[in-house]
């Protein structure tokens, strides 16, 4: 007899659980903001007939905007570091943008058509209860090392100009992937991503090269 059949399925059961309100919770989020959706919400649209399956599974609020952030943390960040380090060195600023663009643009086309993560990252980026929560897990040390090796190519700018330009360069990023990501999932064509990575690579590169008029 197989002691371990029980346990094991018990396990599984919960892990599959945990993964259906995540993603759940990612959809609803993505779609409508995070103040416009509830946790019971949540809960009845994963099947979940019990209100306290997402305290019980992940936890508080702040836990289950983290977890579904950490569940595209870990492929994007192994991928920049993969591109860090091959333009490690290079004097081409278009270099290091890509480095730090296209893991991104890559990671939204394993998801699939549809997929939610680049609208829900767009939700929280407009959100200032969890903008700061989740930004800090998504910037990773590789990420720091792209971006110094990036602005070590580019052209010194006024420091106050460098913050609007780094500013702006995210916020194109991010809207312009929940865009894309939204049109997608409406015609049900999926996005052209490596178009997508590579226009977005030129805008910024450009944008951060523009030199500084009055």
């Amino acid at each position: 007899m197989d002691t371990q059949a029980g346990p094991a399925t018990r396990r599984e059961r919960a892990e599959a659980t945990r993964e259906l309100l995540l993603r759940t919770a990612e959809r609803l989020y993505a779609e409508r903001g995070l103040s416009q959706v509830s946790n019971r919400q949540i809960v009845e649209a994963a099947g979940q007939a019990n209100n306290s399956a997402l305290t019980y599974h992940v936890g508080t609020r702040d836990d289950l905007v983290q977890a579904i952030a950490a569940t595209h943390t870990g492929p994007i960040a192994a991928r920049t570091r993969e591109l860090v380090e091959q333009v490690r060195g290079s004097a081409d600023p278009r270099d290091h943008v890509a480095s730090l663009v296209l893991p991104y643009t890559e990671h939204l086309a394993e998801l699939g058509n549809p997929s939610w993560c680049a609208r829900f990252i767009a939700q929280v980026s407009t959100d200032p209860t969890f903008t700061g929560l989740v930004r800090g897990g998504l910037i990773t040390p590789v990420h720091e090392e792209g971006m110094a090796a990036l602005w070590a190519t580019v052209p010194a700018l006024p420091p106050a100009a460098a913050a609007l330009r780094g500013q702006t360069v995210r916020l194109a990023i991010v809207h312009t992937c929940a865009e894309q990501e939204h049109a997608a999932a409406d015609t049900g064509k999926p996005a052209d991503w490596a178009m997508i990575g590579s226009a977005l690579t030129d805008a910024v590169t450009g944008m951060l090269l523009a030199p500084v008029r009055g």
